[in-house]
Order: structure tokens, then C-alpha cells, then sequence
């Protein structure tokens, strides 16, 4: 018989394998997504384990990883998996398969025109709006008989009957794709589980065992969206900023990123030393997706312009720090005195984007020297270490009380986070 292992989307069992968990499904956990808990039979999934009669229904063991879709969604979209990839994805081996059914020249029959004709029609809208309607209602695929019920839709009947070549009908070219547009079908604070209880007590796996963890190495070898993406900043200060920020706004995905360490290599920081750390990278062949991360000012812009020349390969990008509407009419000082002026592009350092409840009013940006190259100046924010100083207060402050998050100001290096998840999307 063996034993199963089910990876379910809001409580519908999407996959399902024998023995073992498919490591691509295991690669969207972390092991702080790891439960082991205390459930009886009767809380178990019924649509993978039916009804449990009163007298059997015990306490049992339960190994499982579990989050919600809204995070599953976000950790695909930044290993690639995004839902317009998916339909680029899904739309190029559909039509792939659609050729593949049409007969050859010399055989008369055309023993697969109903099928053919099913999935030249099918489009990803479509598969997705019965996607959403088969999970919401929760029916089951073969050989369960529900694809027979008289309320099913054609298109319904497709996913459930359709296992052969794709699970669910679905054409992916990584099981990834499926699971991210399961997430956008059920609401974000559905849960997405692998339940492992079986497999487990089967000794498949051992139950203190980094299952999820195990998986995604075996993966990073061939395939680099299991790995960590590096991003390289202009210097330690916004490394600290921005892995504060990381933990504090999006603590599920940390995990995913590793950021180049100025202090252990003792490399100087600045822009330029990004470019030299990507040309670096680019020599040595690094499979990684690298980030190079540039402040949004003159000198970031400049140095950026350096690697503009070269054909960066497709697992490396450039960015810089976004434009902030605050920004647009800010403190400045020059010659002619204190000045509200746009300083995007000129002046953004991370100390900009730490939020109104640091910056106050004593902060102003100070212009410095001249760019010939970019046609502009040079702006640097003014008592810089106190402003990193109150930021590391608010990050104590908010790590103490969580409810600190709703009433200080993170929309800065939000932004900053949000552009850097969008990258590789």
C-alpha cells in the first residue's frame, strides 16, 4: 500500500505522493513553518481521509508545514513563480501540446481531434476560474466519481479527469506555477499545508528532521531559484537597515535573501564598490540571482551608469532605492539657504526612507560637490549616526511590542522591499 504525503491549498488537496514529499513543494516552506501538534482522526483532512466514526476517533501526532497562501504567494513571486509567468508558462506548453496531438500525414484517424479541440479553446482565465470553483467546492478528482456529478462544468470535468500527463490538467513546466495560482484563488490568510504524519511515522523521514530545508538543498545545485538571492548595498549601514526592516515587515521571507557582508570581508563600501563586487560576481560565474542595490542620488546613479555598458546576465539586476513622494519637496541646504526641493535621484540615502517618525524636521539634506557626468549634485542628509541611532530605537522598540508597527512609519523601506520582491517577477 505505502504511504502518502498530501500538500493542500485552504484545505484542498492539490498534490499528492508516495513516500515521499516532490522537493519543488517542500521548497516553498521554511522550517519555521514546521508544526508537530496534537489532532485527533477526526481533524484530519476528510476529503483525503473521509468521515472517522466516534468510537475510532484518537489522539495522533501530526508533522505537518504550514503558513498561509498570502506568504506562499510572495516567496514564489521572488523565486519566479509569478502568476504572469505562470500563464507565459502555462500558454507556451498548452500550444506545445495541442501540436503534439495533431496526426501525422499518412494516419487517417484522428483519433485525439475531441481532446485537441478541449485545449486549443482552454485558455488560462478560464482554467483558473474552474480551479477556483472545483476548490471552493471542494470536489474531488478521479477516481472519486464527483467529475460525474450534473452540476459540474465541462471545464470543471477537464481538472478533474485530466491527470495523465499534468496534475489537474494544469501545463507548468514546475509544479510552482500550480501552487501560485492556487494561492490567488483562496482568500490570504488561507492555510497551505504538507501534511508529513504519515511519511513520518512510515520512516520515511525522521521527525526532528529540517525536512523542508533538506529538500530545497538538494535543489540549489541545479536549479538557483531555490537558492538565496544576494544583494549587494552601498555599505554595511544599509545592510543592518535593511535586514532590520526585513525581519520586522516581512519575517517569512528572510530566509530568501543574504546580503553581501562589508564587515567580515572588510571591503569598502560606496557605490562604486557594488560595481566592483558585481563585476566580480559576473567573472567568477556566480549562479546566484544577485541584487545590485544602489542608493536613488547622483553617485548611485553614476556608478550604475558603469555597469549600464556591460550585458549583465539574466540572473543579475540593478536597482536603486525608489522614488518617494516625500522626497519630492524636502529640506535642503545651499547657497541660498534652507530650500524645499525634490531630492529623488540626488540625495536618497537609506537614511531617507527610515520613516517621518525619525526623520523629523532637524534633518535636512546638505548639497555637496558637483557630478559632471550626471549634469547635477551630490546631496547628503545631515547627523546621519542619529539617525540611525532612532531608527535602531524603533526597531527595539517595535521587536518589544509588535502593536508599535501600526502607528510608526515603515512606508519607506517598505517601498524599498516592495521594488526589490519585483525584480525576478
Amino acid at each position: 500500500m505505502g504511504s502518502y504525503t498530501e500538500f493542500s491549498v485552504d484545505g484542498y488537496p492539490l498534490v499528492n505522493s508516495k513516500s515521499y514529499a516532490i522537493p519543488e513543494v517542500l521548497a516553498v516552506f521554511r522550517e519555521s513553518d514546521k508544526r508537530i501538534l496534537q489532532r485527533r482522526f477526526s481533524e484530519r483532512n476528510q476529503m483525503v481521509w473521509g468521515e472517522v466514526k466516534p468510537e475510532d476517533d484518537e489522539l495522533e501526532e501530526v508533522i505537518l508545514y504550514q503558513t498561509s497562501a498570502a506568504k506562499i504567494a510572495q516567496r514564489l513571486d521572488i523565486m519566479g513563480f509569478s502568476l504572469r509567468r505562470a500563464e507565459q508558462d502555462f500558454e507556451r506548453l498548452r500550444k506545445e501540446h495541442v501540436e503534439e496531438l495533431i496526426p501525422d500525414e499518412d494516419d487517417p484517424e484522428d483519433l485525439w481531434a475531441e481532446d485537441r479541440a478541449e485545449i486549443d479553446r482552454l485558455t488560462f482565465a478560464d482554467y483558473a476560474q474552474n480551479l477556483r470553483s472545483v476548490m471552493r467546492r471542494k470536489l474531488r478528482s478521479a477516481p472519486f466519481e464527483d467529475r460525474n456529478n450534473s452540476d459540474v462544468t465541462r471545464l470543471e470535468r477537464y481538472i478533474l479527469d485530466y491527470n495523465e500527463d499534468y496534475i489537474m490538467g494544469y501545463f507548468c513546466s514546475d509544479i510552482r506555477y500550480l501552487i501560485r495560482l492556487a494561492c490567488s484563488l483562496v482568500e490570504e490568510d488561507a492555510p497551505v499545508e504538507q501534511d508529513l504524519t504519515e511519511v513520518v511515522n512510515a520512516g520515511y523521514y525522521q521527525r526532528d528532521e529540517p525536512i523542508s530545508e533538506n529538500a530545497i538543498q538538494t535543489l540549489i545545485d541545479d536549479y538557483p531559484a531555490n537558492a538565496k538571492i544576494i544583494v549587494v548595498t552601498e555599505g554595511s549601514s544599509d545592510t543592518m537597515i535593511l535586514r532590520e526592516a526585513l525581519t520586522l515587515l516581512y519575517p517569512h521571507l528572510i530566509e530568501f535573501y543574504s546580503f553581501f557582508d562589508f564587515e567580515t570581508s572588510r571591503a569598502p563600501g560606496g557605490a562604486n564598490q557594488i560595481v566592483a563586487v558585481i563585476k566580480a560576481f559576473i567573472a567568477a560565474g556566480i549562479s546566484n540571482r544577485v541584487i545590485a542595490l544602489f542608493d536613488n542620488d547622483t553617485a548611485g546613479r553614476e556608478a550604475a551608469r558603469s555597469l549600464q555598458k556591460i550585458t549583465l546576465p539574466a540572473n543579475m539586476a540593478l536597482l536603486h532605492y525608489p522614488v518617494l513622494e516625500s522626497l519630492r519637496a524636502y529640506p535642503t541646504i545651499g547657497p541660498t539657504g534652507t530650500v524645499l526641493f525634490d531630492v529623488n535621484m540626488l540625495a536618497g540615502s537609506i537614511e531617507l526612507y527610515l520613516g517621518n517618525d525619525v526623520l523629523g524636521r532637524d534633518h535636512p539634506v546638505q548639497w555637496r560637490g558637483f557630478s559632471e557626468a550626471m549634469r547635477s549634485y551630490q546631496g547628503e542628509v545631515m547627523r546621519k549616526t542619529s539617525l540611525q541611532q532612532k531608527f535602531s530605537h524603533k526597531v527595539e522598540a517595535c521587536k518589544l511590542n509588535r502593536d508599535l508597527m501600526k502607528c510608526t512609519d515603515w512606508d519607506g523601506l517598505d517601498a524599498i522591499w516592495r521594488s526589490v520582491f519585483s525584480v525576478f517577477n
